[in-house]
């Protein structure tokens, strides 16, 4: 007997030997038994009565160890022969191995390793055995070679005995599963190798669902360029609950792996990147670590991830484009035809994907019938489209979606961003609505001989508040003075005394069509800017009693003593759709924009056109309108008039009946709700 002892201490070997992942500790004996040319190797399990794992052995038919090959290899570490053999010999496949490591893995499984092991040399068979013990890992005994039976083949057998712990979980689902993920793109590009495992063979033809390979790639990395990265996806048929990807230096030869951590709800997957780049990593048993902080392989990593999830969001999108026509079929989709724009084209890929995530998680929603369906439906399409964000927190309530597939389907919606898409579509298209149908009321002769400023267009202005600006938070309908006076004093946290009045100059209650204000960012917490909006119908043309009431308004306000030193601003418009030559002379004053009429420290008056008013919200929208390519229909404008004039009178019926007492024709508050679409908040009333 001839003992090896390798040239590394005991501490280094352990560290070198030990692994957490038990199956990649027995494949390392596999991918050995394949370097050697085997055409067929088996991982075989040994029971005891009861049927717990005693030992595991190893099973090859390639060609044995040699004693020479014995003393080179097992006397050192880091010089295998496979060094500087690329190929196997005799069936010239790609080599695993090349640091002589792999047969130490048994440390992490068992108290010691037998090698029973017959070769031919000169055209004689011969046999010898070698013992490693885990208490002393620089330690190999070699038999002295032997001549073996008549009937002997060349192979080589490994048996690990006795296991250190109890490893019944190896011969289950996970680990087969795990086991095949690992040689199955091996036996891919080596069909003649016979890989077992536990009695059942590995077979990608019977276990992959689908096989797609992405075109090699060069990656820039912050020390190097990668080149020749090969990257192939695996879809698999059976459930593997570690999903991960596997990493070569030459196709079908896998040296370690890592998470997936991909995005992939549903998909059962393996992912394998090959180049020769990893080999290095291998070298130093880095690849077990998610943590890695190399540089270098941190992009390629990066790279990897991010394919993978641009891969498995197109997949996502055709196994539900498969379920959107099943229930396209049954009736039961609440979309027609082909998206109308923009809006509707991400709102249904939204729309879809959380379909899909229910149709496969909500068994309620499977036994349902089609009726139930289509009321689920609809109410999920109304869910996506004025609330997205509330998609992920319907499924957890509503339909039970497991915590990793909903953490899975966040993921893919931030990563896609389609809910802050639909979300800043939905309100440009509302605003792009919003003025097409104030430009058809104040410009288009049916509307605007009809139209009146207040109960029309002042709840148009109201709902869209963004006409002046960004931001306003309250607002007032046909406010008096008096309750403005009211409003701010709220806001300011000011004390007015009870029956307190506001007031025109000339003594009389004047009226606001519409208040607004908004917090807007100074170095006084307390301050506050406010709106004031007169609105005139668009058959009048103001001249100088219009601009006198406007200015009175400001007047009264302005003279209150509640607010003379507190930190307010005043911004007050006098809109219309014409104004004669004495306001335009009044309005166009040398070094000031046009339509400014005063110009003081904490207020400003402006007398503005619809057309100026419309133009610049226009100019404000469109870029986005292009960008998301929206269209509104004329029919869709003459909808949304009808609802206003239908919303209009039934808020005009509604006041007349309420005993107040005042004489048919009064001008009433019309309390219209708010658009929630408008993307404002809702309305606020003292």
């Amino acid at each position: 007997m001839v003992v090896l002892t390798l040239k590394a201490k005991h501490d280094h070997l352990q560290k070198v030997a030990s692994t957490h992942d038990h199956v990649k500790a027995i494949s390392e004996f596999v991918w050995n038994a394949l370097d050697a040319d085997a055409k067929r190797t088996s991982v075989e399990f040994e029971r005891n009565p009861l049927g717990g794992l005693v030992s595991i052995i190893i099973r090859d038919n390639g060609t044995g160890i040699s004693k020479a090959r014995a003393e080179h290899d097992f006397e050192s570490l880091g010089e295998s022969w496979k060094r500087t053999n690329p190929r196997t010999p005799i069936l010239a496949r790609a080599i695993h191995g090349k640091e002589g490591q792999g047969r130490l893995r048994f440390f992490s499984l068992s108290q010691r390793a037998h090698w029973d092991s017959v070769y031919e040399e000169d055209k004689t068979l011969l046999k010898l055995t070698i013992d490693i013990d885990a208490d002393r890992l620089e330690i190999s005994n070699v038999s002295e070679p032997a001549r073996a039976d008549a009937d002997a083949k060349t192979g080589t057998v490994v048996q690990l005995t006795p296991l250190k712990g109890t490893f019944d979980w190896l011969v289950g689902d996970e680990a087969r599963s795990e086991f095949d993920s690992i040689f199955a793109p091996y036996i891919l590009q080596y069909p003649d190798a016979e890989i077992i495992y536990d009695d059942k063979p590995v077979d990608p033809n019977r276990t992959i669902e689908r096989s797609h390979e992405f075109p090699k790639q060069a990656i820039i990395c912050p020390g190097r360029v990668v080149k020749d990265l090969t990257l192939r996806v695996i879809e698999w048929k059976p459930r593997i609950t570690a999903r991960k990807i596997y990493f070569g230096g030459e196709s079908g030869v896998v040296l370690g792996s890592l998470p997936a951590n991909v995005p992939a709800p549903e998909f059962v997957f393996s992912a394998y990147a090959y180049t020769p780049f990893f080999n290095e990593i291998a070298e130093a048993n880095l690849l077990e670590f998610d943590g890695l902080t190399d540089p270098d392989f941190a992009r390629v990593l990066e790279y990897v991830r991010d394919t993978l999830t641009d891969y498995f969001r197109v997949r996502q999108a055709e196994k539900s484009g498969e379920l959107i026509q099943e229930l396209k079929d049954a009736g039961v989709y609440p979309y027609e035809g082909e998206p109308k724009d923009e809006v509707e084209r991400h709102e249904r890929q939204v729309f879809d994907i959380t379909t899909h995530a229910v149709a496969s998680y909500s068994r309620d929603f499977k036994k349902a019938d089609n009726p139930l369906k289509k009321i689920t439906l609809g109410l999920l399409r109304e869910a996506v489209k004025n609330n997205p964000e509330s998609v992920s927190r319907i499924l957890k309530a509503v339909f039970n979606l497991p915590k990793v597939r909903q953490d899975e389907f966040s993921q893919l919606l931030e990563k896609t961003e389609l809910g802050n898409i639909i979300a800043a579509s939905n309100l440009v298209a509302n605003r792009v609505v919003a003025l097409k149908v104030l430009k058809e009321i104040v410009f288009e002769p049916k509307h605007r001989r009809t139209i009146k400023e207040r109960g029309e267009l002042d709840v148009l202005v109201r709902d869209n508040t963004w006409l002046f600006g960004e931001g306003f938070h309250f607002t007032m309908a046909e406010a008096g003075l008096t309750k403005i006076m009211r409003r701010v004093s709220e806001e300011l946290s000011l004390k007015r005394a009870k029956g307190t009045k506001g007031r025109k100059p000339d003594g009389k209650i004047g009226r606001i069509d519409s208040f607004m204000g908004r917090l807007v960012p100074h170095g006084d917490v307390n301050h506050r800017e406010f709106l004031l909006i007169e609105l005139k119908r668009p058959s009048l043309v103001i001249g100088r009693k219009e601009l006198d009431q406007l200015e009175d308004y400001v007047t009264s306000i302005l003279a209150q003593p509640d607010f003379l030193n507190t930190s307010t601003s005043w911004n007050f418009y006098l809109v219309t759709s014409e104004y004669d030559d004495v306001v335009k002379e009044r309005i166009t004053q040398e070094n000031r924009p046009a339509g400014l009429f005063i110009d003081k420290a904490n207020h400003r008056v402006w007398v503005k056109s619809w057309a100026e008013l419309l133009r610049d919200a226009e100019g404000r929208l469109k870029f986005v309108q292009d960008q998301l390519r929206i269209e509104v229909s004329a029919e869709e404008i003459e909808r949304r008039i009808a609802e206003l004039k239908a919303s209009v009178l039934k808020s005009e019926a509604l006041d007349l009946g309420d005993g107040s007492g005042e004489p048919v024709g009064a001008t009433k508050k019309i309390r219209t709700p708010r658009s929630s679409a408008s993307g404002d908040e809702p309305t606020q009333r003292p």
